[in-house]
């Protein structure tokens, strides 16, 4: 990357979590990821040790808040504070997955508000800004009362892949909303993608991790589907919508996510639809790892680490990251 004409410098930071996806993201900045040394102790506390200086840099440090959450959110934490102590200009958190986005509201009174605290830390760590990739909920810029905020749209790149599907399709495709709280961004992807037709699914949940599937709105018989969720968890929900638009006539259906959570029984769930033929194929973003457990070609993956880059460098030369993705500038 250019360094802009003042007395900062770029620099990459990574908790250990993430750094296989930090390394990408410095690659296309043609930086290199400064080492961090995370120490683990005997009672499970850590401590965050930067190895050489950011001394007046401006530090992107980067971590996703994959299983176990609570473990990679306070190593981001402690990154994120040892280079505010360490002198640094300005420090930006990225999280590629926030961990608790799911944590939005107060289910009920007494409840703990963990996305807004979870958010917190960071001030307190002194971040001057945060970054996620994809929230789950509009909510999460209220969170961040005393530090910027800028969320990274995932379509771009689930845009491209499913286009270059679509080009070896015979039959129409189709983009299809898990439930109506994805239905107005699946709508924006339905539009990027030429005008396609939108279907949605209609259901209820009874307990956590648990959904029943009631109906599916809109034409799907012969069709492929694209369905679209910003997450996957356990694989139930994505799992049991695959199964109505099949048992509706479905050609093929495609699953495209960005937050591969991939909790256990998800491996086996995905596995035996892909196995079964309800679902064609599961396409992931890279903002978390895949698990060990799950079988080869599963899922294929595609990298947000350009979009991530091209957010650093206009942060960098102080330039609008909203704008830049809202205008949909980049291929």
């Amino acid at each position: 990357m250019k360094e802009r004409k003042l007395r900062t410098r770029p620099v990459i930071l990574s908790g250990e979590y993430s750094l296989p996806f930090a390394e990408k993201v410095a690659e296309h900045l043609d930086l290199p990821v400064t080492p961090t040394t995370v120490t683990h102790f005997a009672n499970t506390e850590i401590n965050a040790h930067i190895e050489d200086s950011v001394r007046d840099a401006t530090v992107f440090a980067i971590q996703s808040h994959g299983a176990p959450v609570n473990d990679n959110l306070m190593e981001h934490l402690a990154i994120v504070q040892a280079a505010q102590l360490g002198s640094a200009h300005e420090v930006t958190a990225i999280a590629p997955y926030r961990g608790y986005g799911r944590a939005d509201r107060m289910a009920k009174p007494h409840d703990a508000f963990m996305g807004k605290l979870s958010m917190q830390f960071f001030e307190l760590a002194h971040a001057r800004r945060f970054i996620e990739v994809d929230p789950h909920s509009g909510q999460s810029s209220g969170f961040a009362n005393g530090m910027l905020y800028e969320s990274i749209p995932a379509a771009p790149v689930l845009r491209d892949d499913i286009a270059n599907v679509m080009a070896t399709l015979d039959n129409e495709p189709v983009i299809v909303s898990p439930d109506f709280g994805r239905d107005k961004l699946n709508e924006r992807y339905a539009a990027l993608l030429g005008g396609l037709d939108l279907a949605v699914i209609a259901k209820n949940r009874d307990g956590v991790n648990h959904v029943n599937v009631q109906r599916v709105i809109g034409e799907v018989a012969g069709k492929v589907c694209f369905m679209i969720d910003d997450m996957i968890d356990t694989g139930g929900t994505i799992v049991k919508g695959a199964q109505a638009l099949r048992d509706r006539g479905a050609a093929a259906v495609y699953i495209y996510t960005t937050h591969p959570i991939f909790s256990d029984p998800a491996g086996e769930r995905l596995s035996k639809a892909v196995a079964d033929g309800v679902i064609k194929e599961v396409v992931t973003t890279d903002t978390l790892r895949i698990p060990n457990s799950f079988d080869p070609g599963v899922v294929r993956t595609v990298s947000v680490a350009p979009l991530v880059a091209a957010a650093i460098t206009k942060i960098y030369h102080g330039e609008s990251v909203s704008g830049y993705f809202n205008g949909e500038t980049h291929h």
